[in-house]
């Protein structure tokens, strides 16, 4: 006969089960406890006395800072008629795009004209005028006609 009391042996299967569980439970506990308690506070930082000057901090402030604007702007070409105008620039090395008068071209610097062979710009009220890059001189003027070549002689003969 058979005991009623018999022990039963649990099977790996939900050894490991529970162990997976366990491990689970683990992990969410400790990310709560990480992520509930708030942030170390940083200790304010001290100003000493002798503090040099830096010269990158010099370099961005003449950048960023209030002062002199620096604007690196170049002239790629432009198109002026009596009437209006557009000029392809390149400011502060970004790709070249078209301006039209009274456009801002940077931070306080804005396209106050379009002349012939220049620009004029307005830099925080003090005029600048940077001049269109010379154009070249072509080896034939105006509209050549195209020389026939020994294959399309052949092709108009036949």
């Amino acid at each position: 006969m058979m005991s009623a009391a018999m022990t039963t042996k649990p099977s790996a299967k939900y050894i490991v089960h529970a162990v997976g569980l366990l491990l689970v439970v683990a992990g969410i506990a400790t990310w709560a406890h990480l992520l509930g308690k708030p942030a170390p506070q940083a200790p304010a930082a001290r100003v000493q006395g002798n503090t040099e000057a830096d010269p990158a901090a010099d370099a961005l402030a003449a950048w960023f800072g209030p002062g002199e604007l620096r604007a690196n702007i170049a002239v790629k070409g432009l198109i002026k008629s009596a009437a209006q105008g557009v000029v392809v620039l390149a400011v502060n090395d970004a790709p070249p795009r078209p301006y039209q008068v009274g456009e801002t071209l940077a931070r306080s610097v804005t396209l106050k004209a379009i002349e012939a062979d220049a620009v004029v710009i307005d830099k925080a009220g003090v005029a600048e005028r940077i001049a269109a890059p010379a154009m070249p001189q072509l080896a034939t003027p105006g509209i050549a006609r195209a020389r026939a070549s020994a294959a399309s002689a052949d092709t108009a003969a036949r």
